[in-house]
């Protein structure tokens, strides 16, 4: 996996425009407090993260994508390796898994949604920018 590729930004939840400045207020899913939220802006290309109010809101459609790709997967995966289990104890299995991986699937949706309409441009300089303030 190589900076450039949209599977980066998303693995890496690094900023989809420079593959570098970190998407997410906090790294951890799991920090409860900061779940979901987004800096303001870029660290390193300084793009504004929400180009519009409601931006976001799509990623619903995301998310809810991805929680049904992951109950199935997770209903099969206890059909396959446990047959003989209740559909009670399969259904327990799914709605738990659902609970524990929501803030994961929540910051995936953000960071997937926003690699479908920004695209990958390298650090590019702001108008009046000068080139050692970005330079590394």
């Amino acid at each position: 996996m190589k900076k450039g590729t949209k599977l980066y930004s998303i693995v890496n939840r690094k900023c989809p425009h420079c593959h570098e400045g970190e998407f997410m207020v906090s790294r951890n899913p799991y920090d409860l407090r900061h779940t979901g939220d987004l800096k303001e802006r870029c660290s390193v290309c300084h793009r504004k993260f929400e180009p519009e109010p409601g931006f976001y809101y799509g990623g619903m459609y995301v998310s809810y994508g991805l929680a049904v790709a992951q109950s199935v997967a997770i209903y099969v995966a206890i059909d396959v390796l446990f047959p003989s289990t209740t559909p009670t104890t399969k259904l327990f299995w799914v709605l738990g898994a659902l609970v524990v991986l929501a803030p994961v699937v929540y910051a995936w949706s953000k960071i997937l949604w926003a690699n479908l309409f920004v695209p990958y441009k390298g650090v590019a300089l702001l108008p009046g920018e000068d080139v050692k303030w970005v330079a590394r």
